[in-house]
């Protein structure tokens, strides 16, 4: 295919389309511009009615676009030329049929047409009519019943309209998200929504808070806080990625030097993407400083593993919602635009085990201080609290370890200085986990005996015993080889168990699909509900992410001696990924794409190894020339291309006009990539050149007269065609 592409080269060879109304349909990043084109089709027989020696096509359209509109109209006359393409399929300039800007994913679009052979003296010769409905941007065939008609779905990213498409995904009731400590305890999402609430919003009040996750799954830690602190005051929330999402960052062995693309978008250091470039814009002041809302929004255009950015498979879905008049709220500002009396924040990075947790807690640190914040100010808990990864000492900004203890002192802390007029940044990088839970289960276990702990409200079926996991949490399980998946219960903190504790704890035993587990840890719920006290015991129980399935069974059995039974009840259940570490992306070096003229010098070699193969009438214009080639690009401007023939094969071709030519030929970038695309690059170019898409003419009355004369053999050869196809 790519052999033939070089009768471009020797006879060389857009389509701006403006927009049409659109509306918008959230949730779906990212906000995209969706065309559909008629690109050309092909024929199954000569339908050439003689009088002009080719096939005159004309049809009818009809897209149908679900949920957004219908648009239908007419195909205007182009021409299929059966000597040169002879059945195959023939490339148009493209035709615009629809237009239309949409949030991801493209709802389902349908495209009917109806083509005919155009007669002047008799009726039409119908060659069928057909539809197809398609769901992803790419090239098709609909087939008729004397061809095919060949449409294109285009779809690219709308950033200009991100903030239609930019929507929060509120996590399902059944399952969680957590903060990974460095302790090996985890801040559930209703956990941390719970202190927040009992020690800032319901005793002392606020100005406003902002609540940043970075890490996987941080879109999860979202949906809690804002029903808690619904009608509280003005409060903001973002995060990279959705509750079902991975985050992604840089590895500790990225070289900047290796990858300019990357190291351009302003990565010196391993880091996370997404922090990175909230970092960024957390660090403007005074006038440059963006509200939250504007604050997330660059984030998220900006970000390169975002909807915006590499636009490759996995991404990340940054998040951002608020309550009250949360978009409004600045760094140091109430929503109203005056000062609050005094900022604070809490900056954790848990088991912060890599570079880049340490750079975005760094960036994150430091664009607070531009604000005024003081070290006062400001409670950072990272890591153990004393060494990073390296063994060098943390940053003497550090106030203790990134443990469970650690945050909960430090929210109570805060809320002593907090009141109305006081502003709370929450940020957070490091591991997340994604769980499937269920809370208020209230099973009492009265007896010994091996019993299954069954889901109360969230299982599919009535009396199912069961606990389901959704594909993409069985996929998440296994991203990151470093993860602990665990199953774990809400024992309740009665007297009892209380007094009991740790001696009870090690005598229940928890089953997974049949597998029996071990007690690993137990840690103290103290914000199950409203109130700051104990509520429950958590009994961890690490497993093998090979136990987990679609359907699984836990049981609990009283392990010990059954005379020493004590009765408990179970508040609720998880089942947890374990902590999934950012996703290390592999900075690929971004490779410019080719020029049009790059693209038609690297097959010089393979034109001339084929040349013999070139029809005559092309190698009787040009077969021993100095070509000027004149293309007229899409943004404007112009390619000229100096190339120089001998014998019909390729000595020269070079960038810019070439001395003394012989010949020049005209064409345009819309016609020339059309040709390099095209699945028959030599048939394409040859039908261009006969339907004038692609001009020419001699230098000098010698060479004028000589192409003037080919012009019109090429014209008497059209005509005895046309006489053959009437008179066979």
């Amino acid at each position: 295919m790519k052999k033939s592409l070089l009768v471009a080269i020797l006879v060389i060879f857009s389509m701006a389309t403006s927009p049409i109304g659109a509306h918008f349909d959230p949730p779906g990043q990212p906000a995209v511009q969706v065309n559909v084109y008629f690109i050309g089709m092909s024929l199954s027989e000569d339908m050439d009615d003689g009088a002009n020696g080719y096939a005159d096509i004309i049809g009818t359209y009809k897209v149908t676009h679900s949920g957004h509109g219908t648009k239908d109209g007419k195909i205007d006359m182009f021409y299929y030329d059966w000597d040169t393409l002879k059945g195959k399929n023939g490339y148009i300039k493209k035709r615009l049929l629809y237009s239309h800007k949409e949030c991801s994913p493209i709802k389902p679009i349908t495209v009917e047409v109806g083509m005919e052979e155009h007669n002047t003296i008799f009726s039409n010769t119908q060659l069928g009519s057909g539809s197809i409905t398609v769901t992803k941007p790419g090239i098709y065939e609909i087939k008729l019943d004397k061809g095919k008609a060949l449409i294109e779905v285009k779809v690219t990213p709308a950033v200009l309209y991100s903030e239609k498409c930019s929507y929060f995904y509120d996590q399902p009731p059944s399952y969680a998200s957590s903060l990974v400590s460095s302790s090996g305890g985890y801040i559930y999402d209703w956990q941390l929504a719970n202190m927040i609430h009992m020690w800032i919003a319901n005793r002392t009040g606020y100005a406003n808070m902002v609540f940043i996750f970075n890490q996987c799954f941080g879109g999860g830690m979202i949906d809690d806080l804002k029903e808690k602190l619904k009608g509280t005051g003005d409060a903001a929330f973002l995060s990279a990625s959705k509750h079902d999402e991975p985050a992604w960052g840089l590895g500790d062995d990225y070289n900047p030097d290796a990858f300019p693309e990357v190291k351009g978008k302003g990565f010196e250091k391993p880091e996370g993407f997404y922090p990175k470039e909230v970092g960024e814009e957390l660090a403007k002041t005074g006038k440059d400083a963006p509200t939250i809302k504007e604050l997330a929004r660059r984030a998220e255009m900006e970000d390169i593993k975002g909807p915006y950015g590499l636009w490759k498979k996995d991404i990340e879905r940054p998040q951002y919602t608020s309550v009250g008049r949360g978009d409004s709220i600045k760094i140091g500002k109430k929503a109203d635009g005056s000062d609050v009396k005094s900022r604070h924040a809490i900056l954790f990075a848990g088991d912060a085990d890599s570079k880049r947790h340490w750079n975005n807690l760094d960036r994150a640190y430091k664009a607070l201080k531009k604000h005024g914040f003081t070290d006062t100010d400001i409670i950072v808990l990272a890591g153990n609290g004393k060494t990073m990864p390296d063994g060098t000492n943390v940053p003497g900004y550090v106030d203790g370890p990134g443990t469970k203890k650690a945050l909960y002192e430090a929210i109570v802390n805060v809320s002593k200085k907090m009141n109305k007029n006081e502003q709370l940044v929450f940020w957070v990088s490091d591991h997340g986990n994604r769980e499937r839970i269920e809370l208020s289960i209230l099973k009492d276990i009265i007896d010994p005996v091996r019993q299954p702990v069954p889901p109360k409200r969230t299982a599919r079926r009535p009396e199912q015993v069961s606990w389901d996991l959704d594909e993409e949490f069985l996929k998440v399980v296994k991203l990151d080889p470093d993860n602990q998946p665990y199953v774990s219960i809400l024992v309740e903190a009665t007297p009892e168990v209380v007094e009991y504790g740790e001696k009870m704890f090690r005598n229940i035993v928890l089953y997974m699909n049949g597998q029996m587990l071990e007690l690993t840890m137990v840690e103290p719920i103290i914000a199950y509900d409203g109130e700051p006290d104990l509520d429950a015991f958590e009994l961890v129980y690490y497993m093998d992410e090979e136990l987990l399935g679609e359907e699984n069974l836990i049981e609990v059995e009283w392990a010990g001696d059954p005379e020493m039974f004590i009765e408990y009840t179970i508040l609720g259940l998880m089942i947890s990924t374990g902590g999934i570490n950012e996703l290390e992306a592999e900075p690929v070096e971004a490779v410019e794409e080719q020029t049009l003229f790059e693209l038609l010098k690297e097959y010089v070699p393979v034109y001339n190894e084929n040349a013999d193969n070139l029809p005559g009438f092309i190698k009787r214009i040009a077969g021993n020339e100095r070509i000027d080639l004149e293309i007229s690009l899409e943004n404007g401007s112009v390619l000229n291309v100096g190339i120089v023939t001998e014998g019909g094969y390729i000595t020269e071709f070079s960038k810019g006009r070439i001395s003394e030519p012989t010949m020049r030929a005209w064409t345009d970038e819309e016609v020339a990539r059309r040709i390099i695309s095209s699945e028959d690059p030599m048939s394409t170019a040859t039908n261009a050149l006969k339907m004038g898409e692609i001009r020419y003419s001699g230098v000098g009355f010698g060479r004028t007269l000589r192409v003037f004369v080919f012009k019109v053999v090429i014209k008497v050869y059209r005509v005895v065609e046309v006489i053959g196809d009437l008179f066979g």
